[in-house]
């Protein structure tokens, strides 16, 4: 088997796969478009999750400090 086979023969393979993965490997720049935009999803709920958890994080403590000083203010009264 010489190179020229092999190369021929990696090409099908990575089309089939990508094929197999719902691509349509005849336009590539549309295929990247779709990674492209699959990144920018991850990346948003990536962010949107961060944001979310530090929107906890600041209402939770202040609440928990504020509940622990209004039992310790009517404990000492």
């Amino acid at each position: 088997m010489n190179q020229q086979e092999m190369k021929k023969i990696i090409h099908e393979t990575v089309h089939e796969t990508l094929s197999g993965l719902g691509f349509d490997t005849d336009e590539p720049r549309q295929m990247q478009q779709d990674l492209f935009y699959l990144r920018k999803l991850r990346q948003g709920s990536e962010f949107m999750t961060t944001r979310v958890k530090a929107a906890l994080i600041a209402t939770l403590i202040p609440t928990m400090l504020y509940l622990a000083w209004e039992v310790i203010r009517r404990m000492v009264k």
